[in-house]
């Protein structure tokens, strides 16, 4: 849905979700947000982004890119929902960009992702594109 610019915030889910709340959260007001994790089952990503959604973090991101969530499988003999749909379920309604299925996580080839650059978020091309040439300084 729609397009978003901001600055680019790269998080393993899981990692990032034992931030919120302590003083080392990142400031998340009108970021870019990728996220990614692995080897975590679809209902510990549900729990996760359920507390993000809870707090009124995901409210203000300006945008999601969602990288590869590898080896997140329920166990075979457990039902449950997919990492697909405990995705859509928790983000889809957020009124914001998201595109999902980009090159990045724990597993296989990765694209760069530049922290704290400015990117555009386009949810119709779902496409992520770095828009500024050069890093920020600190």
């Amino acid at each position: 849905m729609g397009k978003a610019t901001g600055t680019l915030l790269c998080a393993n889910l899981t990692v990032a979700t034992h931030l919120l709340g302590t003083s080392q959260q990142p400031h998340l007001e009108g970021v870019i947000l990728a996220l990614e994790d692995v080897s975590e089952a679809p209902y510990r990503l549900d729990r996760m982004l359920t507390q993000w959604r809870m707090l009124g973090i995901l409210d203000k991101l300006k945008g999601i890119a969602l990288g590869r969530f590898s080896r997140c499988e329920a166990p075979p003999d457990i039902p449950s929902q997919t990492v697909e749909e405990v995705l859509r379920d928790r983000l889809m309604t957020l009124g914001i960009p998201i595109v999902a299925d980009l090159p990045f996580g724990h597993e296989g080839v990765n694209g760069a992702l530049p922290l704290g650059i400015t990117v555009e978020l386009d949810g119709e091309e779902g496409t992520l594109k770095i828009i500024s040439p050069k890093f920020p300084t600190f």
